[in-house]
């Protein structure tokens, strides 16, 4: 099992109880929701060998990756430009899969390629939020002020300022 592969699952192993669930819930509502807006649940018997399997892999992969914007490490957190790759995965799985649409997209020979490229881009987009978080805690641990700075996306969830030291000496000469 090549070395990123054995990392990635060491680093899901030790996700706390309230990370998997959230990737859990947020899988199964994403499973729902493709299956039941393209006309998968509901639509036709005739689905495609490929399109369920590819529908649950993708929708695990959503869960993972979302769940990883949660509880991140100081130095690992998420910013704006991490959500587009799962968006686009989440368009591409939905676009391969829609079957009440007269005039699809993508037509029929081309849909597996789409769909096995929207999974090979949520499984890089995966790793790359837990390089992230191996590479924050890393430094972390070191002191180490080694790590990549993005200087045009802004965090997800900006956490506070810290409040300086020194009291109410510094709160009464900022007024």
């Amino acid at each position: 099992m090549p070395t990123s592969i054995t990392l990635l699952l060491a680093d899901l192993r030790t996700w706390p109880r309230r990370r998997q669930l959230i990737a859990l819930g947020v899988a199964t509502a994403v499973v729902v929701g493709i299956l039941a807006t393209t006309g998968l649940l509901s639509g036709p018997a005739v689905s495609l060998w490929w399109t369920i399997p590819t529908v649950v892999v993708g929708s695990m992969l959503i869960g993972l990756i979302v769940s990883s914007y949660l509880g991140t490490p100081i130095g690992a957190d998420a910013t704006l430009c991490d959500t587009r790759w799962p968006i686009l995965g989440v368009i591409a799985l939905y676009l391969t899969t829609e079957i009440h649409s007269f005039q699809p997209i993508f037509s029929a020979p081309v849909r597996p390629v789409v769909a096995a490229a929207a999974v090979a881009l949520l499984v890089w987009a995966l790793h790359e939020r837990l390089e992230s978080e191996r590479k924050a805690t890393r430094a972390a641990e070191t002191g180490s002020p080694d790590g990549e700075v993005c200087t045009t996306c802004r965090p997800l969830f900006p956490r506070p300022a810290p409040k300086p030291s020194g009291g109410a000496d510094v709160d009464a000469r900022v007024r």
